[in-house]
């Protein structure tokens, strides 16, 4: 049984401009009626991620940083769990901003504590070329919004199990869905798992479900194939 769902932000609950699908905010809403807590599970920051949720009205953690930051209800409050720090990834960042000038027009760096998120002005490959040739035990995952930096353990699979473990229940009674490689991660923990309809051929091949829509109205989609999977809602 599917207790709870997992959502992606960037192109899974958004429109390609990254604005919020109002589609999928109805479809989310309606699985949180119906006593399904919802996460959000995403590469952005913490404070992003936390705004969202709250705009959203999700009761669930959120899972930020691709994994690697935790945002939970302590009360009224929100308590934030990070499950690394940051040492090696601002050593790369340096060395991109000397040698890739372009990349300082990046997401805000100060406010994360788990990982570099840099725009996709330079190709995933030589990011990768430059980690290897610092010796740095780091990894760079293309979302297909932006470039992931961070330690090789950190990943969305790794946070949706924290969550988990604060909400008492299994990753298998998760529902996944997302639309990039870094979802990956994600789909090896929980116990299904759908891609939006422009994800990647990779993470379409591990899917359960493949959404025909795309974009937030294939998150929106989702939801609703989950619900109706699940006995949440009738045919």
């Amino acid at each position: 049984m599917i207790k709870a769902i997992s959502l992606d932000i960037d192109g899974t609950i958004t429109y390609p401009d990254r604005r919020l699908h109002e589609d999928a905010l109805k479809a989310i809403r309606l699985a949180e009626s119906l006593g399904v807590p919802v996460m959000l599970v995403t590469g952005n920051s913490v404070p992003f991620a936390e705004a969202m949720a709250i705009m959203i009205g999700i009761t669930g953690p959120v899972v930020a940083e691709d994994g690697g930051a935790l945002s939970v209800k302590d009360g009224r409050l929100r308590k934030r769990i990070y499950l690394t720090t940051m040492d090696e990834e601002w050593i790369l960042w340096s060395e991109i901003k000397r040698r890739y000038p372009e990349a300082v027009l990046s997401f805000s760096m100060p406010e994360r504590k788990a990982g570099l998120v840099i725009l996709r002005t330079i190709p995933v490959e030589a990011v990768r070329a430059l980690i290897e040739e610092l010796g740095l035990n780091l990894i760079a995952v293309d979302s297909g919004f932006a470039i992931h930096i961070k330690k090789p353990w950190i990943n969305k699979g790794a946070g949706i199990e924290k969550a988990c473990e604060i909400l008492g229940i299994s990753p298998k009674e998760v529902a996944h869905v997302g639309d990039g490689e870094n979802d990956l991660d994600a789909f090896r923990v929980v116990g299904y798992r759908v891609a939006v309809g422009q994800a990647p051929e990779t993470l379409k091949a591990e899917a359960d479900y493949v959404t025909q829509a795309t974009y937030g109205k294939g998150g929106a989609e989702a939801v609703m194939h989950i619900l109706r999977k699940f006995g949440y809602l009738g045919d």
